[in-house]
């Protein structure tokens, strides 16, 4: 079942079609990391879980063979309550996925139904029990303001649960509502409301203030950890921009300097290209030198290590608005430390308005 929101890429898959897209998945693999170096391995995308654990296994292990993995210390595979066992965590820890992603979204059942989440918030606390018993250390749990009819209050409530269960890390995402999706669909008719952009802000800063202060560093925008070993090594690549490699259908992969490219959309489409021996990359683009800039101060802003503004300056030849900086310190978004531009939490909300302001 696809939830309400969602707006990327998804079918429903019979076992051959399952079966299929892993062993053209394994030859992608293969293809594409041949002698690389690799550092984060990230199994998401949907719910990857809907692979058996076998597969998983395999991958990981033709990824060791294929490319060099000695230096990956963190191996990460995505999941939905109500999409996996406790006896499939077992094997996928015994696999070697030390890291898992749990989309819980709310431990509220009625915002739950709202989403078209399949599971109930007994079962979300279930799993992530049962994940600890089958030896994770490291799990992420992934959590929604902004939904409709949701309140502070409830989202207070949401936050509480964080502390309760004590996950390494958290993510706290604002509902994006997107053309063609259902939820975009009962929000256009009437039939459901958003709260308004004020309540957002206040359920924004109520998941900054909950989580600091129950031990949670607010390292990202969206992202906490319980301490800097287990801030997501993976989602930081992307942050930092880091040469990545997408593997599936509507991946997309970025070179680190200025080419970003991505996969056909269609499963069908995809697993005829790899087995005909053809890329599945069907479309690229050139970064220009101007959003070269641009995404290094925004991405920056959205991190509490914050921009190096003489670095950026010289490497690029860009000149920041100092007017408009000031007016950014002033307004307590930022600090600057040295040449340091440092975000507040409030900085990281306006990040990418800042950016665009100071070039």
């Amino acid at each position: 079942m696809k939830c309400n929101y969602c707006s990327f890429y998804s079918i429903s898959a019979d076992e051959d079609t399952r079966s299929h897209f892993g062993n053209v998945l394994l030859s992608e693999l293969r293809t594409r990391v041949s002698g690389r170096i690799i550092k984060t391995i990230y199994a998401g995308g949907g719910t990857p879980t809907l692979l058996p654990p076998e597969f998983w296994k395999g991958f990981l292990a033709e990824a060791g063979e294929t490319a060099d993995v000695s230096h990956v210390a963190e191996y990460t595979i995505e999941t939905n309550p109500g999409a996996v066992t406790e006896r499939e965590l077992h094997l996928l820890r015994e696999t070697g996925f030390n890291r898992l992603s749990l989309g819980v979204q709310s431990f509220n059942d009625t915002l739950l139904e709202t989403l078209g989440r399949i599971h109930s918030s007994d079962q979300a606390i279930d799993i992530f029990r049962s994940a600890r018993k089958a030896g994770f250390r490291n799990i992420s749990i992934d959590l929604m303001y902004g939904v409709p009819g949701q309140t502070l209050m409830e989202w207070i409530t949401d936050l509480e649960h964080i502390e309760e269960l004590a996950p390494e890390h958290v993510s706290c995402y604002e509902l994006s509502v997107i053309e063609g999706t259902p939820i975009y669909k009962s929000i256009n008719d009437g039939v459901l409301s958003k709260p308004d952009e004020e309540a957002c802000r206040d359920m924004y800063f109520a998941a900054d203030e909950i989580l600091t202060r129950i031990g949670y560093s607010h390292y990202e925008v969206s992202n906490y950890a319980r301490g800097k070993s287990y801030i997501s090594r993976h989602n930081s690549s992307y942050w930092n921009r880091t040469p990545y490699i997408g593997l599936g259908p509507s991946a997309h992969s970025f070179d680190g300097t200025v080419t970003r490219s991505w996969n056909v959309s269609s499963l069908d489409e995809y697993i005829e290209r790899m087995r005909h021996g053809q890329s599945p990359t069907v479309d690229s683009e050139v970064i220009t030198a101007g959003q070269t800039v641009l995404e290094m101060i925004m991405l920056g802003l959205r991190c509490s290590t914050g921009i190096d503004l003489k670095k950026i300056e010289t490497e690029t030849g860009t000149r920041i608005n100092r007017d408009y900086l000031n007016t950014m310190i002033k307004n307590n978004r930022v600090l600057l430390s040295g040449t340091r531009l440092v975000p507040t939490a409030e900085g990281m909300l306006y990040a990418d308005g800042d950016s665009v302001n100071l070039i």
